[in-house]
């Protein structure tokens, strides 16, 4: 699937999809029930497998689409259009989605527990200012059932500040007992505590995730599983090689 995805215009690497698949494979395995909702679609290159990958239950898309002076950040710009034929190319169908576009800010718990019920996968990727990314925060917390995961996009991003801020300058998922357990490409994952091994065992069955695992760094006694690292200063040619082959190919790599 994921060659194909590449052709759609948006961001997701090869490290985020395969995070992606094994979490919904596990969710999938354990019949974890709960819908997936995606703040900040694009033209659906994220949507897309979260949709394929939901085990048969419906989906939920959120994106203020055409409409970019509601876009404070300048953070993506979304096409209603594209997003829709890319639906169609990859054979999900216009019933099995519910598609609002407004700010995630005027979509409410209810609105989304209404229409697809409880969610198992949020992902976040809509605004990337304080605010905007602790609404929805917020939003996933509130419809995000005890076993699913949240992830979120941009975290540690140093030109996009504001996403590390607005997760980690205050207590919302630690309140809600959530905590991070993978880090990848440009995807931080979090699940309830109680969850976390759980969902590393499975990252761990997939080859190719084993070999991009840079480290497990622990925050107290929980693990955090890293498939990121940037290049330093005082590295040479051929490290800086390999890098950039395990970053962006990470299969011939």
């Amino acid at each position: 699937m994921y060659g194909k995805l590449r052709r759609i215009e948006g961001w997701l690497s090869r490290t985020d999809f395969e995070l992606l698949k094994e979490i919904s494979a596990y969710q999938n395995e354990r019949n974890l029930d709960g819908a997936v909702v995606e703040i900040g679609v694009h033209h659906g290159k994220s949507f897309i497998p979260l949709a394929k990958l939901n085990g048969g239950h419906r989906s939920y898309a959120i994106d203020i689409f055409e409409n970019q002076d509601l876009n404070l950040d300048q953070s993506g710009s979304g096409n209603f259009g594209a997003f829709m034929a890319n639906l169609r190319r990859f054979g999900i169908a216009a019933d099995a989605i519910v598609v609002d576009k407004r700010p995630s800010d005027e979509a409410t718990p209810g609105d989304i527990l209404d229409r697809v019920g409880p969610v198992r996968l949020f992902h976040i990727d809509g605004g990337h200012h304080v605010d905007a990314v602790m609404n929805d925060i917020r939003l996933a917390l509130d419809v995000t059932t005890p076993h699913g995961v949240i992830v979120v996009d941009d975290v540690f991003r140093p030109e996009w500040p504001e996403v590390t801020m607005g997760v980690f300058g205050t207590s919302l998922l630690q309140e809600r007992g959530f905590v991070p357990f993978a880090i990848g490409f440009n995807k931080t994952c979090f699940c309830a505590q109680s969850q976390v091994a759980a969902y590393q065992e499975a990252l761990g069955r997939n080859r190719l995730l084993a070999i991009l695992r840079s480290k497990v760094y622990r925050v107290g006694a929980s693990p955090i599983f890293v498939y990121q690292r940037y290049p330093l200063p005082e590295w040479g040619l051929a490290k800086l090689v390999m890098w950039v082959m395990e970053m962006y190919f990470p299969g011939l790599y």
